[in-house]
């Protein structure tokens, strides 16, 4: 659990811990230069209850990332559960989500659902995408439609330690979410991602939290993330340059940045797909690169065997 300046929220959500009707755990609290009380409530629990362990990311802060490896590498159980230290943890989840481990070992990591939490922090947008998530439950929605957005939330997920940290070497600095590029990787490396039919995290929302305040968070970085690992999968499918061409649905913003970021990764696309007639006809430029954007029915002629990716920004446009 990486703790920096949570000292509002901590003493709720060590409780929450502490009450988990599984008894057997070991917390791994790693202060990341708090500034505020975070480190003396964290010392003063630790030394109530033995299973709270605190260590720091000292010299300095360096960042979620750094805190994050420094404890992985200080985790002695097999499983490992991501806890924020502004969360609040449902009695059960420790059990409900080991459980779920515990019966299928194909399993790399088990997620939650989640109930965000206050209603006046949350906007449309963000429901949307807790609602989505939540209702991806099996493995295989969970790896369909992880390009989306990241398919489930960090703090749900209870993971496999020796996976975590031996096959994919822990997080990641990359300048995008480092939750989402986690998951992409350990489904680019075949381990399959669940999730329990149950609410056991209540997420905390507020103005300080990094999905809202960290530029790494932001919808450009988003995007990149999106890029580079589709495009790496991409590769892998001999899709685009000299393989199959590759075509995308949808000439608007979200269209256009992905078309031009793919192209960067060195997947280059054949061209962009629409429905609007005042997009059909046109060109998406970038620099000296320009693509063509055709209507659905020409696609078929324009290219043999095309593969397509959709990449609509409106609510339901994936489906429509």
């Amino acid at each position: 659990m990486p703790v920096r300046d949570a000292g509002r929220w901590l003493g709720e959500c060590l409780d929450s811990i502490v009450g988990q009707s599984e008894s057997d755990w070991d917390l791994v609290a790693i202060d990341d230069g708090s500034r505020d009380d975070s480190r003396a409530l964290l010392d003063a629990r630790a030394g109530c209850d033995a299973r709270i362990r605190v260590a720091s990311t000292s010299p300095g802060r360096r960042g979620l990332v750094a805190a994050l490896n420094a404890g992985l590498a200080l985790a002695r159980s097999p499983l490992l559960a991501r806890m924020d230290a502004d969360d609040v943890a449902d009695p059960r989840r420790l059990e409900r989500q080991c459980a779920a481990l515990d019966a299928d070992t194909s399993l790399f990591a088990a997620a939650c659902k989640v109930d965000p939490f206050p209603d006046s922090q949350l906007g449309d947008g963000m429901r949307r995408y807790v609602d989505w998530q939540n209702g991806l439950l099996a493995p295989d929605q969970i790896a369909r439609d992880r390009f989306v957005e990241s398919p489930v939330l960090h703090p749900s997920t209870i993971m496999r330690t020796a996976a975590l940290r031996d096959s994919l070497g822990g997080w990641r600095e990359t300048g995008w979410p480092e939750d989402w590029d986690l998951f992409l990787r350990a489904l680019a490396a075949g381990l399959r991602i669940g999730r329990v039919n149950e609410v056991l995290l209540a997420w905390r929302l507020h103005g300080r939290q990094a999905t809202r305040v960290d530029p790494r968070y932001g919808e450009d970085r988003l995007m990149a993330c999106r890029a580079h690992h589709l495009a790496n999968e991409l590769r892998q499918r001999s899709v685009g340059c000299a393989g199959r061409p590759l075509w995308i649905l949808g000439a608007g913003p979200v269209g256009k940045s992905l078309c031009k970021l793919l192209a960067i990764e060195g997947v280059v696309p054949a061209g962009l797909v629409d429905v609007d007639p005042r997009k059909i006809g046109g060109r998406v430029r970038d620099g000296v690169r320009a693509w063509p954007v055709v209507s659905m029915d020409a696609l078929f002629t324009a290219s043999p065997r095309p593969y397509a990716i959709s990449a609509v920004g409106r609510p339901g446009g994936r489906t429509d």
